[in-house]
Order: C-alpha cells, then structure tokens, then sequence
C-alpha cells in the first residue's frame, strides 16, 4: 500500500534539506498558502506579496524580451539568500540564511518541485 504524503509533511521534509531555514508557498497573486520553518520576526504575508509582485515584474520583463518565463529566480544578499520556483499554479520560495548549500538546496527542489505541483 502507498501512503501519500501531504503538502505539509514535503515541506517539512525540504526543511531538512542542509541551510534551508524556512518555506513559503504563494499564490501568483501573493497569498500565503501554506509556509514551514522560522522567519524570525519578518512578515510571511509581506513577504509573499512582495514575491509576487517581482514575479510579475520579472514576467513583463519576459514578455517584453520574447524569451521564456523563468524557471528559478534566485536573490542573494551577505546574509540571506531567497529562492523562488513556479510549483504547480503558485511559487515556492526557500529561504536560508546563505547562499553557502545552494547547489544542495537546488538539487533537492528539482526533487520536490514535481511533488508538491500535485498539491498547487
């Protein structure tokens, strides 16, 4: 018998993964669907709105290049690094402290990311 996992217990599995420090799932239009891990004192709803609307910029940009819409977009900073992925019909964004497991963090999202398009 296969048990299916839920969209809560993957993320929680993708916590596991070496630096990742928290998970938001958002909408195109910028709600929160479902999140997992610590985002200190930051606010998870600003955070998938602002997502949102530099998905939405980064699109128009797309569009008005005639290239491709883009499959990962990835912010760095001295200490934060942001990672944002179309899953499904929202976006997964995967925060961690660095960039420092970046290819450990990518490898697993290209294992995750069909999963959880299942569930969004």
């Amino acid at each position: 018998m296969v048990v299916k996992r839920t969209s809560t217990q993957i993320l929680q599995e993708m916590l596991e993964v070496p630096g990742v420090r928290g998970i938001i799932v958002v909408g195109k239009d910028g709600f929160v669907i479902e999140s997992a891990g610590s985002f200190g004192t930051q606010d998870m709803d600003t955070i998938g709105a602002s997502v949102a609307m530099v998905i939405m910029g980064t699109d128009k940009m797309a569009d008005e290049l005639n290239i491709s819409a883009f499959s990962t977009l990835t912010f760095e900073a001295p200490d934060a690094m942001i990672m944002c992925v179309p899953v499904g019909d929202a976006l997964l964004v995967i925060l961690a402290p660095d960039s420092k497991t970046l290819g450990m963090i990518r490898l697993y999202v290209k294992k995750f990311v069909p999963v959880l398009a299942d569930f969004f």
